[in-house]
């Protein structure tokens, strides 16, 4: 299925459906914190994020097509036309100081975005902060899934802690997420890694957090970001598996804070 483009726009009175909170929620937010979720999610895992960080940040969810209140819009699968997508409707809310925070495929969206800006010339984000996902030179985690039945693939959620077990019993329900999610695989194996004639390194930090029990992005390999930044990032780990923002979420405000706070320093009051 094909999605409409829309031209540029220039102010921020433009609505856009891919945030699923406005700016002026928080309208004195010395800074914008633009968070892109996880393969087979949605927005609504950001949902307390605002509360927990407080009134420095305005916590901006972006909301992909094809899932909870967009759950009637056909999704992308590609990565190049999505992006091309959210840098034209996200532009106009990125004139100001932001960042960007991205979980799993969440993160390698992020990083296309960022490169696509910076080739164009637009403002780049403060940091990026990326969470359990691979580097985007190494292969997505997703490419292991190419081809798996849906009984592996569900399977395979399980590990990763995307279902429990419980909802097994609704046949119906699992249908659904395994659709959501086998679109957002693809979209992730879409995913080109960067050539010699790609970005290089961006300038701006690259923060990781990567899950202590994560079966699935290993800390080791995440220390690879590096290699796309010519400013130093950090490097956390979380308690909990691959969606540990989900499992330990305290502990990851309570990481996110202090790199906040180097960006918008009234979050540190």
């Amino acid at each position: 299925m094909t999605h409409g483009g829309i031209g540029p726009h220039t102010r921020e009175d433009f609505r856009t459906p891919y945030l699923a909170v406005r700016p002026e929620a928080v309208p004195d937010a010395p800074l914008r914190l633009f968070c892109l979720h996880h393969a087979g999610g949605g927005a609504s895992i950001f949902r307390d994020w605002q509360r927990a960080l407080g009134p420095s940040v305005a916590v901006l969810p972006v909301q992909l097509p094809g899932r909870e209140r967009r759950v009637r819009e056909p999704r992308f699968t590609d990565m190049a036309t999505l992006v091309g997508e959210l840098n034209v409707q996200l532009d106009p809310y990125l004139r100001v100081p932001y960042a960007l925070y991205g979980h799993s495929m969440g993160a390698l969206v992020a990083w296309q975005l960022s490169a696509v800006r910076a080739a164009a010339g637009r403002r780049l984000p403060e940091a990026l902060l990326a969470g359990a996902c691979n580097p985007p030179d190494v292969p997505p985690v997703s490419a292991a899934t190419r081809d798996m039945s849906q009984q592996r693939l569900v399977r395979w959620l399980l590990d990763a802690g995307g279902i429990s077990e419980e909802l097994l019993r609704y046949p119906d329900w699992v249908d659904a997420a395994v659709s959501v999610l086998r679109d957002d695989l693809d979209l992730c194996n879409s995913h080109r890694p960067p050539d010699a004639d790609g970005p290089g390194r961006l300038p701006f930090p690259i923060h990781v957090f990567a899950g202590a029990s994560d079966s699935l992005v290993g800390a080791g390999t995440m220390t690879g970001w590096a290699r796309h930044s010519s400013v130093p990032g950090e490097r956390h780990t979380v308690p909990g598996g691959h969606l540990f923002l989900r499992d330990s979420p305290d502990h990851l405000f309570g990481l996110l804070r202090p790199v906040l706070a180097g960006l918008a320093p009234g979050l540190a009051d």
